[in-house]
C-alpha cells in the first residue's frame, strides 16, 4: 500500500503543481458557477438541477485527469520505468486510481462555495446536496477506472482523453436510446446508462442499486487496467 500511495502523491503533485492542474481546476469551478446561475435563475433555491450537469462534467474532467495516469508516461518515457520496478501492478493501478480520484474530488470540492452561497440567501433541501455530492465521488471513482483503462492502453495522451470521453459519451448515449424501446432492451439500456442511476442522488435518496453500479463499474475498470497493464509488462 506505500508504493501505491507514493504513486498518488507523485502524481498529485505533478498535476497541481503545473499550469494543467490550475486551468483544469479553474475551469471546472468556473463553469459550475455558471452552471449554478443558469440553475438559480427560476427563482427556486434547488440544486438538483445543478447537480445533473455536473456529473456529465465530471465524466470530461475525468477523460483530462486520467489520459496524464499513463499515456502521459508513456509519452514522456516513463511508464517503462514504472511497470519494471520492483511494485506490483496491483500496486501501479492502486496508486493511480487513488491519485487520478483524489485530484479530481480536490476540484470538486472547490464547488462547495457554490451550495454555501445558495444557503446564505435562501434555505435550499440539505438532503439532495449531501447525496448530490455523495453520487460524485461514485462517479469519480467509477469514471477515473474506465479512465486508467482507456490510458493504459495507448501512448497518446489526446486518444486516451477522447476515448475515455468517447466511452463515458457512448454509456450515457445508451440511456437515450432507451426511450425508443421496450420489455428487456429498454430495461438492458437503463441499467447500463449512468443517468439512471445518477436520478436518485439528485432526488436526495440513496439506493443500492445506484451505489453498486458505480462500484461496479469501478471494480470492471481496475480490472481491466490490470489486464492491460500486465500484458505490456
Amino acid at each position: 500500500m506505500r508504493a501505491a500511495l507514493t504513486i498518488a502523491r507523485r502524481d498529485l503533485a505533478g498535476l497541481f503543481l503545473t499550469p494543467f492542474g490550475i486551468g483544469a481546476s479553474a475551469g471546472f469551478v468556473a463553469v459550475s458557477g455558471v452552471a449554478l446561475v443558469i440553475d438559480l435563475r427560476g427563482n427556486q433555491a434547488r440544486l438538483d438541477g445543478w447537480f445533473g450537469p455536473l456529473f456529465f462534467l465530471v465524466g470530461l474532467l475525468v477523460a483530462l485527469l486520467t489520459m496524464r495516469a499513463f499515456a502521459d508516461e508513456e509519452r514522456a518515457g516513463t511508464l517503462e520505468l514504472l511497470l519494471t520496478a520492483p511494485v506490483r501492478p496491483a500496486e501501479v493501478v492502486a496508486g493511480k486510481l487513488i491519485g487520478s480520484a483524489a485530484s479530481a474530488l480536490a476540484i470538486i470540492a472547490c464547488t462547495a462555495v457554490c451550495p454555501w452561497l445558495v444557503t446564505t440567501m435562501a434555505q435550499p433541501d440539505g438532503g439532495p446536496i449531501v447525496t448530490g455530492y455523495v453520487g460524485l465521488v461514485l462517479a469519480v471513482v467509477a469514471f477515473s477506472a474506465v479512465g486508467l483503462a482507456v490510458s493504459a492502453a495507448t501512448g497518446s495522451p489526446l486518444v486516451a482523453a477522447a476515448g475515455t470521453a468517447a466511452v463515458l459519451l457512448g454509456a450515457w448515449s445508451v440511456g437515450l436510446l432507451a426511450a425508443s424501446l421496450t420489455g428487456l432492451p429498454k430495461v438492458l439500456c437503463e441499467q447500463i446508462a449512468p443517468g439512471t442511476h445518477v436520478v436518485g442522488f439528485l432526488r436526495g435518496t440513496l439506493s443500492l442499486d445506484d451505489v453498486v453500479y458505480f462500484l461496479g463499474m469501478a471494480a470492471a475498470g481496475v480490472v481491466a487496467t490490470g489486464l492491460v497493464l500486465r500484458s505490456r509488462r
